[in-house]
């Protein structure tokens, strides 16, 4: 997956300021997909240069000018070619696992607290992860199957980091 695929994905229902493509992006591809407002814009300004995005400025008194992003015909072919390419299992890249095999050179308070810190993190994603539940996919039988599709996404999420957070408290009893 890249950024851009996220970008099209965000614009394929309709046009949107930066601003609005950020507010979209967290709210629904936040817990897929991590990048910068300077990635972002950057990632904008290529696909508009590729032709798959037009911009439209939008003059504001007292602001700066609005740039409103939309899809165009070779945007649409390039998200439907990238929807009907089967993408390959990414591996599990976490640079924590590198320090596990040098577990007797890491200081033993060094890794408490790295764990201990890591299982903090993992706890905020999961609290993260609850309010877009509650925001968005409050009542998930009352949605299309179109609707439910990223609530799916959010659930392996949840899943995946409560397995995360059961991992690090094992690795902690151990030590």
């Amino acid at each position: 997956m890249s950024l851009r695929a996220v970008l099209l994905i965000t614009l394929q229902r309709e046009p949107g300021t930066g601003y609005d493509i950020l507010q979209r992006f967290k709210a629904g591809l936040a817990h897929v997909w991590q990048a910068s407002h300077q990635q972002l814009y950057r990632e904008l300004d290529r696909m508009r240069s590729d032709g798959l995005l037009t911009c439209e400025t939008l003059p504001q008194t007292e602001r700066p000018d609005r740039k409103v992003y939309q899809l165009t015909e070779a945007g649409r072919q390039s998200l439907d070619t990238w929807l009907a390419e089967p993408l390959a299992a990414s591996p599990v890249r976490q640079p924590l696992f590198a320090k596990f095999f040098a577990w007797e050179r890491w200081p033993k308070q060094a890794r408490r607290e790295e764990l201990t810190a890591f299982r903090e993190q993992l706890k905020e994603r999961l609290m993260t992860y609850a309010a877009i539940e509650r925001e968005w996919f409050s009542d998930p039988q009352a949605l299309t199957p179109a609707q439910r599709a990223p609530w799916h996404t959010l659930r392996l999420g949840q899943r995946l980091t409560e397995t995360w957070v059961e991992w690090v408290e094992e690795v902690m009893e151990e030590d």
